[in-house]
């Protein structure tokens, strides 16, 4: 029989046993442990968990109950995993102001010395008299990938007129910067929040599982005179997003 590599002693020499709790399934226990590590700082953001046959060993249980407490870990945004690579802990949510006075997230990082990229997947002139009153017209829609730090940050969707529209978007700036440098400067005036699990498309561009928690964030931004100028759509990671906003008469 072949002996054991070195890591896998190791990991038999580390095992411990876990508090069980009376009624707890033994995956929502190595769930709650490994949770736990990772929040203790044990294992920190970007590092690469143990193996499935490392962890089976470190707790004494099969593999199929690792894989099933790390695929909760997975669901609840604390882990990702890659297929053939492993498992690793995801990086922590960025804090956003949503009202810090600029007109977009891109703006907004860029402020802060972080670096905001779009991939644009599709852009689209659609026939739509109703929907900006003040440009009767065609409209453009245009399907984009937002990056913050290189990280898949949300799946957009952005409609505005196509009399304004850059209509040859390269990403390289935000629609609302092309905007504001074509004179036409923009404000945020709306955004609704709502919760979603993450549908295929989303999991494809987002690097995330199906069924992931996401941030659902819509809203409209005008010009200054309040003509609505661009509707927009974002399908955030929920993992990587933390929304701010302050309520009139604080303090802090």
């Amino acid at each position: 029989m072949a002996s054991a590599s070195g890591s896998e002693h190791a990991v038999r020499r580390s095992q411990h046993r876990l508090a069980r709790r009376p009624g707890t399934a033994l995956y929502s226990e190595v769930t709650r442990d490994l949770r736990l590590r990772i929040e203790g700082g044990e294992f920190t953001a970007g590092q690469r968990l143990p193996t499935e046959n490392e962890l089976a060993g470190l707790y004494g249980v099969n593999r199929l109950t690792v894989r099933r407490a790390l695929s909760d870990l997975a669901r609840c945004d604390v882990i990702r995993t890659e297929h053939g690579v492993g498992s690793f802990v995801r990086e922590p949510a960025v804090r956003h102001r949503i009202d810090d006075g600029h007109a977009s997230l891109s703006e907004s990082m860029t402020a802060r010395g972080r670096t905001v990229t779009h991939e644009v997947i599709s852009a689209d002139a659609l026939q739509d008299e109703n929907q900006f009153p003040q440009w009767p017209g065609d409209v453009m829609r245009f399907r984009y990938r937002r990056l913050l730090d290189g990280i898949p940050w949300s799946l957009s969707e952005a409609v505005l007129p196509a009399a304004i529209a850059p209509s040859h978007w390269d990403g390289s700036a935000s629609l609302t910067a092309l905007l504001q440098h074509g004179g036409t400067p923009v404000e945020r005036v709306e955004r609704t929040f709502s919760a979603a699990a993450a549908d295929s498309e989303d999991a494809q561009w987002l690097d995330i599982e199906p069924g992931t928690p996401i941030l659902v964030i819509a809203g409209i931004n005008t010009d200054l005179a309040g003509h609505d100028i661009m509707r927009v759509r974002h399908r955030t990671r929920a993992d990587r997003a933390e929304y701010v906003v302050r309520l009139h008469g604080s303090r802090r």
